[in-house]
């Protein structure tokens, strides 16, 4: 089989215009740029002000297309007020202002009578009382009020079944005990707080009681071992004098070091001449430590 050159395939970033290698090490690296951060910052803070501007020139755009409705609508009432042929013309009917005025009497007759029928059937409702059913020890089903305690055997027309009873009755036993869970819980809060709290000092602009924490009452002073302040001047012969002064050390000239210097590299009883041995240089070697003419 034939082997065949392929080249590495390229990917272009949409935010920094440029082309990189398309491969997740090279992606990565592009991608934690600070430079292609940068460019996906601005690119998300242009789309979002061009949102803004765009959508407050379709504001302005609808405000001026309804205010140029409500122009045109004034003119046309204005024309049809003026020449009343141009209803027949146009298809529209003018209404004179006694019919206005009688359709306008009317919805409010109509919703003057849908509040009385309302009030009517609340207050029917409140003196028969409502109907509840019931099962006897037989295991008959009866109804009763609440009001009259009236039992009859009949369903009278509106009453309330016993599934319907169960189910308000759980979810009256489900609301008290979501209330008696939120009492507990603030009691818990409550007692998980210090006995003796005194509000300090709010910061401007805080809700809490203190920006370095609770303030706490102090019962007893604490003791500070602060001499106590005698109620009656002492006599002089009871004043306690001050002890003899303490001598102070005379300070060394010169620091703590002194200074040593060698006169020769032989010991004290030894005599001989301490020498160097010189290098040997082989032939056709350089020596690198040549004196020069300067020196």
């Amino acid at each position: 089989m034939s082997e065949y050159w392929k080249s590495q395939p390229r990917k272009f970033c949409e935010y920094c215009k440029c082309w990189i290698t398309d491969n997740k090490p090279s992606v990565d690296f592009h991608e934690k740029g600070k430079k292609h951060q940068e460019n996906v910052k601005r690119k998300i803070e242009d789309v979002r002000k061009k949102g803004i501007k765009d959508a407050k020139q379709k504001e302005e755009l609808e405000d001026d297309i309804q205010k140029m409705e409500k122009a045109a609508l004034e003119a046309f009432k204005k024309d049809l007020a003026s020449d009343p042929e141009l209803a027949a013309k146009y298809g529209v009917k003018v209404r004179s202002e006694a019919e206005k005025e009688a359709e306008k009497k009317q919805k409010e007759k109509a919703a003057d009578i849908a509040k009385q029928k309302a009030l009517e059937a609340i207050e029917k409702k409140r003196k028969e009382g409502e109907w509840y059913e019931a099962k006897s020890a037989e295991g008959y089903t009866y109804f009763w009020n609440t009001v009259s305690h009236e039992s009859k055997w009949v369903a009278p027309s509106v009453y309330v079944s016993i599934e319907e009873q169960e189910a308000k009755k759980k979810s009256e036993e489900e609301e008290e005990q979501k209330e008696a869970e939120k009492k507990a819980r603030v009691q818990e809060e409550l007692d998980a707080q210090p006995d003796e709290v005194a509000v300090g000092p709010l910061r401007w602009g805080t809700t809490s009681t203190s920006a370095y924490g609770n303030w706490k009452t102090v019962k007893e002073p604490p003791n500070l071992d602060l001499p106590e302040e005698p109620s009656e001047p002492l006599p002089i012969e009871d004043i306690p004098l001050p002890g003899p002064p303490k001598e102070k050390k005379e300070k060394q000239e010169g620091g703590r070091f002194k200074e040593k210097r060698v006169q020769s590299l032989a010991s004290g009883n030894d005599n001989t001449k301490v020498t160097f041995k010189k290098r040997k240089l082989g032939s056709g070697a350089r020596n690198t430590r040549q004196r020069e003419d300067d020196d």
